[in-house]
């Protein structure tokens, strides 16, 4: 009885009305506000990390980047030591490496990011000087593509090899200055420097053969086991050679002997006598010096040393027929 009827609306104030709706207004306002502002924060920071990553990319320099100071992965045996991550030198277009070869000092130069060429330490220690000199004339070549054609490979009558542009000698490639990955022939390595500089520089087409160097004919009816009779008529044997064990050690006529040196051990040539010996098996020869007696071993009738064993491809197989002409002293 005291009670409100049923279906009768009860009298309200329409400032609490008011107030109810603006209350429900404020709280949907700061709702919206507080999602606005989280997106505004996101949009911020993503601004600022593409700001890091692409608005602010000119002020980035290459030498900055992680990607420089990477290890070497380019698979060539003995180009760099496991631990050699920075270069010694470093131009627009070549860096020098420091790192053993063989237990030995060495310098290797890449152009291009490609391993092109290995300076040994000579007797003066000269390997970073050579490597330098050949660095600086590469990236003044390297401005003038049009001269990748005139990069060629010459025979000297020293019995090694020119790499030059034009008249311009760049290197001479002997027993200090090596391929990276060397095929132990000269030939073949002074052809493969050659092709793989003028791609390099201008994509010049390939040489197939070297400027100047004499044909080696070879006769096939020469019998390797012939005994030593006339030198100055030519001679048939077995050679092989030998190095690493007898390096710097005193040979029979007084001198150092230096396996990296075209010499040669005989059992009874004079001292100083300049012998050319050809490989039977491939035609190639070189001009060695005798300065040591031997071989020791029955059969043989020259002792090589290291780099001339190179020079016609028997360092290899240890030993080949051979033919020895004395050309003189």
């Amino acid at each position: 009885m005291g009670g409100e009827k049923k279906g009768v609306k009860k009298n309200v104030d329409p400032s609490q009305i008011n107030g109810k709706m603006q209350n429900h207004s404020g709280n949907k306002t700061m709702t919206m506000n507080k999602r606005f502002f989280a997106l505004v924060v996101k949009g911020s920071v993503l601004t600022t990390i593409m700001g890091i990553g692409l608005g602010q990319s000119s002020s980035i320099l290459a030498k900055d980047y992680p990607r420089q100071r990477e290890k070497i992965i380019v698979p060539v045996e003995n180009v760099l030591a496991r631990n050699a991550t920075d270069p010694i030198k470093e131009f627009r277009f070549t860096r020098l490496y420091r790192h053993q070869r063989q237990n030995q000092e060495a310098i290797t130069l890449y152009y291009q990011n490609i391993p092109l060429l290995t300076f040994l330490e000579t007797p003066n220690g000269n390997a970073l000087a050579s490597a330098m000199k050949l660095a600086e004339k590469l990236e003044a070549i390297s401005e003038k593509p049009s001269l990748a054609s005139q990069i060629n490979i010459i025979w000297n009558a020293d019995n090694d090899y020119s790499l030059v542009v034009g008249k311009e000698e760049l290197i001479r490639l002997n027993q200090y200055t090596i391929l990276p990955d060397s095929t132990d022939n000269p030939a073949q390595d002074g052809l493969q420097l050659t092709n793989r500089l003028r791609r390099l520089v201008g994509d010049a087409p390939p040489l197939k053969q070297i400027q100047g160097q004499p044909k080696v004919l070879v006769k096939n009816n020469l019998n390797p086991f012939a005994p030593v009779k006339n030198l100055r008529k030519a001679a048939h044997g077995i050679a092989s050679w030998y190095g690493p064990g007898f390096h710097g050690k005193r040979t029979a006529s007084g001198e150092r002997f230096n396996q990296h040196e075209y010499t040669a051990a005989h059992p009874s040539l004079p001292f100083g006598t300049l012998v050319r010996v050809t490989n039977v098996r491939n035609g190639r020869s070189v001009v060695v010096r005798i300065t040591d007696r031997g071989p020791r071993k029955r059969g043989r009738i020259i002792d090589l040393s290291a780099a001339a064993a190179r020079a016609i491809g028997l360092k290899s197989s240890g030993w080949a027929p051979v033919t020895i002409q004395v050309i003189g002293r």
